[in-house]
């Protein structure tokens, strides 16, 4: 008879602790007829599983610096171009080499960048230069401009926003591809704090995220936690941003005066935490952040340049260092 009672409180206490978790308001994982792990949130799922991307829209694209050696060009003078995220880059003469030489850069129309991080997306190809040999080109079809002040470490990521926003965090907001690779994931938002990009470029890269072409960064993911639980954030070191040679192409703010801001739009606060000074609306993530609080009474106006920014009062610097 007691062990008989025993069973049965067991019994209950299993059904009692069951219920309890399928109730809950938490998000919660859950598994589905394809055995793929979903995270549920007031009725909606959303997959957790890494997914691929195809190869053709992540590839290829090279990272490129200068070849700065004195010797009879074109042997020296042309450019050391390597594939990113990958350990080897196949050569114009078919071997692969953690680095190539080539003499030269194809553009073919495209914007030439000359800044120092250069991120091109391209083809190498075979191209005889007398009797020095095939030194090969780089045709380039897209080329990509970093804006930040700091310098790209870590993995190279194509980031676009997905238009999602949920009530709690962390929320897949963002979905980003690992460039020359078929993986890819939705995150819980990007940290564009490590990329030193200021407010008027961090307005930029906002807008392009949800662009098609998206944005290009560099960092590493970063684990979160909050109330919907447990995902990954990307914690950025730079950003680059697509050169197009249309007039409708999103520029970054370069520090150059703008002679006429009578006829512009004013300057509004906007972002999830009015942390953005743009003069159109900005959608970011939706996490707060402690210096969030310091814009709250910031002034948001036109800059020397033309552009809309916070101005950096004394009241501001001291609040942003305190954070």
């Amino acid at each position: 008879m007691l062990k008989l009672k025993y069973i049965r409180a067991v019994a209950l206490a299993a059904a009692f602790t069951a219920l309890t978790w399928s109730s809950g308001a938490s998000p919660r994982v859950i598994i589905g007829d394809s055995e793929k792990p979903r995270v549920t949130n007031g009725g909606t799922s959303e997959s957790l599983s890494v997914s691929p991307d195809p190869i053709s829209s992540t590839s290829t694209f090279y990272s490129v610096r200068r070849d700065l050696r004195r010797c009879v060009s074109p042997l020296c003078g042309g450019y050391f171009v390597k594939r990113v995220n990958r350990s080897s880059t196949r050569c114009a003469d078919g071997r692969f080499m953690s680095e190539c030489y080539v003499a030269e850069i194809g553009w073919n129309a495209q914007p030439q960048n000359d800044s120092d991080d250069l991120l091109v997306r391209g083809t190498i190809v075979p191209r005889h230069y007398g009797r020095f040999g095939n030194l090969g080109e780089l045709r380039v079809s897209e080329s990509w401009k970093s804006i930040g002040d700091s310098r790209p470490v870590g993995t190279f990521y194509l980031v676009r926003d997905r238009g999602i926003r949920c009530i709690t965090f962390p929320c897949p907001t963002h979905h980003e591809a690992d460039l020359n690779s078929s993986l890819s994931r939705n995150i819980a938002g990007v940290n564009l704090e490590g990329a030193g990009l200021g407010q008027n470029n961090a307005a930029v890269v906002y807008a392009a995220m949800t662009g098609p072409d998206g944005v290009i960064v560099t960092g590493r993911n970063v684990a979160v936690t909050g109330p919907g639980g447990r995902s990954s954030a990307l914690k950025t070191t730079q950003v680059f941003v697509r050169n197009k040679t249309d007039s409708g192409s999103i520029k970054p703010d370069t520090g150059s005066m703008k002679p006429d801001t009578g006829s512009m739009k004013p300057c509004i606060k906007t972002g999830c935490s009015s942390q953005v000074c743009s003069d159109h609306t900005v959608i970011t993530t939706c996490e707060f952040r402690p210096e969030y609080a310091c814009y709250q009474k910031a002034t948001c106006e036109r800059q020397r340049d033309g552009n809309c920014g916070f101005t950096k009062t004394p009241e501001l610097t001291e609040c942003l260092a305190r954070k």
